[in-house]
């Protein structure tokens, strides 16, 4: 006699059960047993990761699986995630038909709940994209606890960030306590576009920590972002604007760097770099369009910066000024991730360089 349960079709059955249901494949098989398959398989998307949804919170729990049974069949997705969840927000049962054939982790199903529950643009987002990430979620769960105005997060989706990235900037705008949650906000993101001009504008908005030490004859501190900016483009180096900024604004704001400018016959724009407890040292000097700054204000500089007792002159910041600021622990990886190939090279060309001797000016 013909044996129906080893046949070709049934084991190809269930390595089918196996592929779609993933974790969940043996509660699967023990609630559509038999024939009764068919109606997992031939289920629609939605339907299917209902179901898995409400395994995630109830699997293990399963007393009868006839009953459980009639219940997933018979019931509708709402109230199916309903004694899973306790409740089903608006959009979840469709946000689920975007899922795709495979069984999710069980981390997607809970992040896509809380996500949907706390509603605004976060959720509306996740509602109408045509496709889902399962990071993309978790990480959209930790920023509907940050205090950030709907305008703000509307302007970020805009940009077409990926949402991770988006998260970060998020977080840092959460933070900005001294920076009202209004225009300012929204401007510095409509203005940015991408990530790092995006944390340059916003970076832009909180005031600098005190100055190492205040001004000293021609030697003056750079005690704003936007006198950063504007001293970028009047020297027409790179913090003019866009990543680079975004770098040194970080470095200031982290007190690892500041910036100051000599005012004399040959203006020089000077990096000092922090070095622990100790004091400061001069990093880096150049002059407009990155030019060779003459011995002779050098010589005037180092003079001047003698009667400081906490900075080391050492070889009076020989190093040049290709790229002024390149603290990258300050940035989160995703947005680090996120600048332009071009950009990581000259970060990593720089700090390849780090503790290798310079050579002095001619």
């Amino acid at each position: 006699m013909h044996n129906v349960r080893n046949s070709p079709s049934i084991k190809m059955e269930k390595s089918i059960i196996v592929l779609l249901a993933r974790h969940d494949r043996v509660q699967v098989q023990s609630i559509w047993q038999n024939d009764s398959i068919s109606e997992y398989l031939l289920a629609s998307d939605s339907r299917r990761h209902t179901w898995h949804a409400w395994l995630t919170v109830r699997g293990t729990a399963i007393r009868d699986l006839a009953e459980t049974y009639r219940f997933l069949t018979v019931a509708k997705s709402r109230q199916i995630l309903e004694d899973a969840f306790g409740s089903c927000p608006a959009g979840m049962v469709s946000a689920l038909g975007k899922f795709g054939l495979f069984a999710r982790p069980e981390h997607a199903y809970f992040a896509l709940h809380k996500v949907l529950s706390a509603g605004g643009p976060l959720a509306q987002h996740v509602y109408q994209s045509t496709k889902i990430d399962d990071d993309d979620l978790v990480s959209l769960v930790s920023a509907t606890g940050f205090s950030v105005s709907s305008r703000v997060i509307r302007m970020l989706l805009k940009c077409n960030i990926p949402a991770q990235v988006m998260v970060e900037l998020l977080w840092v705008i959460s933070r900005l306590a001294s920076v009202p949650d209004g225009q300012d906000l929204v401007r510095a993101v409509a203005q940015g576009r991408q990530p790092a001009a995006i944390l340059a504008n916003l970076l832009s908005l909180t005031p600098f920590p005190a100055p190492p030490f205040e001004q000293i004859d021609a030697l003056i501190p750079v005690t704003t972002a936007e006198q950063l900016r504007e001293t970028g483009k009047e020297f027409g180096n790179c913090l003019k604007g866009g990543e680079e900024l975004a770098y040194a604004l970080t470095s200031v704001q982290n007190g690892q760097r500041y910036f100051y400018r000599w005012n004399g016959d040959h203006p020089t724009l000077l990096s000092f770099c922090r070095c622990g407890p100790a004091g400061w040292i001069l990093a880096e000097r150049s002059g407009p369009r990155n030019s060779r700054v003459p011995e002779a204000t050098i010589n005037r500089i180092v003079e001047v910066l003698t009667g400081v007792p906490n900075v080391l002159v050492g070889n009076g910041g020989a190093a040049g000024v290709d790229l002024f600021a390149v603290d990258t622990t300050a940035f989160g990886p995703l947005l680090i991730r996120s600048w332009p190939k071009a950009t990581k090279a000259r970060i990593a060309s720089k700090e390849n360089n780090v503790g290798r001797r310079h050579p002095e000016p001619d």
